[in-house]
Formats: C-alpha cells, structure tokens, sequence
C-alpha cells in the first residue's frame, strides 16, 4: 500500500471518541438565515445595524457562530437577543483567509480527498471526514482512517467559510427552547455618516416653489450593504472613545417603524428614509425623500448690518444690497406632513425661455410640521439701503446708544 498508512476500525472509533465534548451543540448562521437588515447612520460618524436572523437552535448549552457581520463592527457594542436565549460570553472572529484557520473551520466536516493516479494522471475524488490537521491532516474515508494521505484535501465553501470583507461573532448560549426561532442581532460601526440637501426651483412670476430633498449616506466602511431599511437619526449622540477605540451607544432608537414616519425619541429625531437600499462600500447614496410641487413661498429683502452697535460705527454706511429671503410653511398639500431635517437648500430662479439660474444656498434648522422654512440667499443688486446715524449717547464706558434712519 505504499506510503499510506491504514489503521483500523478501532483506532476510528478512539479518534471520534476523543472529538471535543459538545461539538454536536455548535451552530453556525451564516448569510442564508439574514432575515432583515435595518441600517441606522448618525450624523456623528458611525451607524448602528440591526439584524434580524432566524435558524434552528437546541436546548441547552451551545456556541452559536453568526457569520456574515460588517467586518468594522464595534464588538462591545453588540446585542444578541431573543426568546429564552441567555447570552454568557461573546467573541469576534476577523475575516481572515488562511490555510490553517480555513482547516480549523473544516475539522469533523466532509471535505474531499483527492488523489491523482501517476501513471494516468486522473484525479481520484473521494469523500472524507477531516479529523486531525497538526502535524499532517489525518481523514476518515468510508471504515478506515488515513495517515499521511498522498493527496489534496479540498474543502468546500459554505456558509461557515470565513471570507474577506466580513467576520463572524461567537457567542455562548443558554436556550431554554428547541426551535426554530428569530435572533435579534444590534451592534455599531464607525465610518458612515448622512446629511440632508434640498434642491428648490423658484417661479418669481407665480410666487410658487417647487422642492426636492435628498438624504445622503456616506458609506467610508469596507463593508457593503444590500437590500436594508435605511434610517437616519438627527442630534449629536454621545459616544466615548477609550485608548481601545471602545464606543458606548447613549442612545438608543425606537425599531418599531409601521409607517415610515419621522419620530421623536428622547428628544432625537429619527427618520425613516427608505424599506430598501442598497450601498456600497466607499460610496455616497443620495436617496429622494421629499418631493413637492407648488409651495407658496413669500419673498422678502433683509437688512442685516448690525448699525449702532459699537463705538467705531460710522455716523454714515453707504448703500449696499439687501440680502433676499425666501420663506414658506412646512405643510404638505395631501397627506402627513413630514418634519424636514436640518441641512442645505440650494435655490434655482426657473426660466420658462432661459436656463435656469442658482439663486443661492443656506443652511436651514431642523423644521417641524407645519413650521417655517426660511432661507437667506444672498445679498442683491437692485434693492439696497443707506443708514444715517440721528443720535448717538454713551451709556458707559463699554455701551452706548445710537440711532440711525435707513432708506
């Protein structure tokens, strides 16, 4: 028989019994159980990813090895739950491809033994159990084991194969339940952030407005995204950053979500932009979430120089142009009216016979329904002032009064 080594039936049954205790409880969930996704981005830097996953888990202790993770997760951030399951240690698994973690993967699984005939050079394919792997792998194939197997082993690639660009979390599990049920996954990752932009195109003739906002989500993770539920949250949530790059999530938002409606959670405001998205890594989305047509916007001319003031105001300021205001009511023609997120408005003059012209830009507030949009554009030509100083009285030696007319 050469150089292989056969041993017998009873040195088969010494190797499998002396296989680790309770392998038989191990499980592993990769992509196939993802269930849903819902992908939360703050402002901040960082989103947080809610994962819905469902499988089959015994009762009692096990590992549960859940692959298919955004491989910049944040590990003390994660959050497994579900219906008596009790979570008592966690451990991440980096995405790394490696022989010997690939072999590690595989052990107690089938893989495949191939053996090339020398004199035909064709491939003899046989399946094995791998069963050792230091020094050399040892195979169980059909009632025999193999020592020094004078061929390839071939592993297969499942849902437990770690692949770049994800990593695995190990958990160790109490489950009072043997089932096929939900596990909810949550955990945060740095590297993504979102900001809102409006496009506006104004009709001077009809005093009408029409508006676009776009939500944009910057993706600067590795990870890529397909088919989730995209959220944005408004306001700063604190987070602490340690030596060890720990962050701790302050804030918590709400997972109900049956109507895809802005709401207020402890004062931040969460928003609903899209069922599904799907987003690349280092790419930037824009995803449309407002679209109105025939907004009746009120036209105003600003004066802004803050006159009289300070002791060095000139009793004369020469003329100079009015900063034009655009303001109109946050309140939708049909239907709720959603809040509008702080961030940019850029305005477009519409003309029925010319290119259209950029008015200006303003950054705007955070807008709630039925509240006031405002945006000051810029200073013009044609409307202007002059101020004249009237009075002037000093009130101390750091204050005084001054009075000015302005044509």
């Amino acid at each position: 028989m050469g150089m292989r080594n056969v041993v017998g039936s009873a040195l088969a049954a010494a190797l499998l019994a002396a296989a680790p205790a309770g392998a038989a409880d191990e499980r592993l969930w990769g992509g196939e159980t993802l269930e849903s996704r819902v992908l939360t981005v703050y402002a901040d830097g960082f989103a947080q990813i809610e994962e819905t996953r469902i499988g089959d888990l015994p009762k009692g202790s096990l590992r549960l090895r859940i692959g298919d993770v955004a491989s910049g997760i944040v590990p003390e951030s994660a959050i497994l739950r579900g219906d008596r399951v009790a979570v008592k240690d966690m451990s991440i698994r980096p995405s790394l491809i490696d022989p010997h973690v690939l072999m590690v993967e595989a052990l107690g699984k089938t893989v495949k033994a191939v053996r090339t005939d020398p004199r035909t050079g064709e491939d003899k394919v046989e399946n094995a159990t791998l069963l050792v792997i230091d020094p050399k792998p040892i195979l169980r194939i059909g009632d025999r084991i193999e020592v020094n197997y004078p061929g390839r082993v071939v592993l297969p690639v499942g849902a437990d194969t770690p692949m770049p660009g994800s990593a695995q979390l190990d958990f160790g599990l109490e489950s009072g339940l043997a089932a096929k049920r939900p596990l909810t996954l949550q955990y945060l990752l740095p590297g993504m952030r979102w900001q809102a932009d409006y496009a506006a195109l104004y009709d001077e003739t009809k005093g009408l407005l029409t508006l676009n906002g776009w939500i944009g989500v910057a993706n600067g993770s590795d990870d890529s995204f397909r088919d989730v539920q995209l959220r944005v949250v408004a306001g700063n949530v604190a987070r602490v950053t340690d030596p060890g790059d720990v962050v701790a999530f302050r804030a918590k938002a709400a997972m109900a979500d049956e109507a895809m409606r802005p709401q207020a959670i402890a004062g931040y405001r969460l928003y609903p932009v899209s069922k599904s998205v799907s987003i690349d890594a280092g790419e930037r989305k824009q995803v449309a979430f407002l679209d109105r047509t025939a907004i009746p916007v009120k036209r105003s001319y600003r004066i802004v120089d803050p006159v009289g003031v300070f002791r060095s105001a000139p009793a004369y300021l020469p003329r100079r142009g009015a900063f034009l205001r655009l303001a109109f009511d946050n309140v939708a023609a049909s239907g709720p009216t959603p809040p509008m997120p702080a961030g940019v408005m850029r305005v477009m003059a519409y003309r029925p016979t010319e290119a259209d012209l950029f008015l200006g830009e303003d950054r705007i507030d955070h807008v709630a329904e039925g509240g006031e949009v405002v945006a000051q554009l810029g200073r013009v030509v044609d409307v202007g002032y002059e101020a004249s100083r009237l009075e002037y009285r000093d009130l101390s030696r750091s204050a005084s009064e001054q009075r000015f007319s302005t044509i």
